[in-house]
C-alpha cells in the first residue's frame, strides 16, 4: 500500500489537490486534469527501483539497495525495535504529503445498537486507548490530535513516535486518501497510462 500511497501523492501534487479528491462530491471529468501527472510519473518510473512491497521496501534500506522509500510507520518502528534497520534511516514526510489511512468511525442510520457504537468509538478515540493501544503497541500514529495523547504517554515513546516526523508536520502533510471513486479513477489511470 506505501507505494499506492506514493502515487496518490502524486496525482495530489502534480493532479488535483488532496482536499478536492479526498472530500468533495465526486465528477468524473477531473480525471482530464491528470493526464500530465500520469506522463511526468511514467517518465519519473524509469529511475526508481520497484520493491516488493513495504518489508521489501525496507529490506532493501536496510542493504543499502535504494536510498529512499515510501514506507509505513508502524512497520518502520517495528524493524527499528527489532534491529533490522540501521540507526541511520530516518523518516521523513515530505511536502505536499502523502496520504494514509482515513481514521473515520462510522454508525449506520439503522445501527442496532447506536448507543453502544458511540460507547465504543468514545472509547477507541480516548487518549489512554490511542496512546497505550495505537501508539505503544502498534507504532502507529494516534487517531486524534496528538496532544491529546501527550500526557498519556512516556517521554521515551513520545520521542520515539515524534523524533523525526512532529506533531505539526503529521498534520499538515499527512493526507487522507480520496473517495472511493477518485480512488478507482487514479489506479485505473495508473494501470493503463503509467504501467502499460
Amino acid at each position: 500500500m506505501s507505494g499506492v500511497s506514493f502515487v496518490v501523492g502524486w496525482i495530489y501534487a502534480y493532479g488535483t489537490d488532496a482536499e478536492r479528491l479526498s472530500s468533495a462530491p465526486y465528477d468524473k471529468s477531473v480525471e482530464k486534469g491528470w493526464q500530465q501527472a500520469y506522463e511526468k510519473l511514467k517518465a519519473f518510473n524509469k529511475n526508481v527501483t520497484f520493491t516488493p512491497g513495504n518489508a521489501g521496501t525496507l529490506d532493501m534500506l536496510s542493504r543499502g539497495e535504494i536510498a529512499m522509500g515510501p514506507v509505513w510507520v508502524d512497520m518502520f518502528y517495528s524493524w527499528k525495535d527489532q534491529g533490522k534497520l540501521p540507526p541511520s534511516i530516518k523518516l521523513a514526510l515530505l511536502a505536499p504529503g502523502m496520504p494514509g489511512q482515513p481514521m473515520y468511525y462510522v454508525i449506520p442510520a439503522k445501527a442496532a445498537n447506536p448507543q453502544l457504537a458511540r460507547d465504543f468509538i468514545a472509547l477507541a478515540t480516548s487518549p489512554e486507548v490511542q496512546a497505550q493501544g495505537i501508539v505503544k503497541q502498534f507504532n502507529w500514529y494516534p487517531g486524534i490530535d496528538a496532544g491529546q495523547v501527550k500526557p498519556k504517554l512516556d517521554a521515551a515513546t513520545w520521542q520515539k513516535l515524534f523524533a523525526e516526523i512532529s506533531p505539526e508536520a503529521l498534520a499538515k502533510y499527512g493526507k487522507s486518501f480520496p473517495i472511493s471513486p477518485y480512488f478507482d479513477d487514479i489506479k485505473e489511470g495508473y494501470e493503463s497510462q503509467v504501467a502499460n
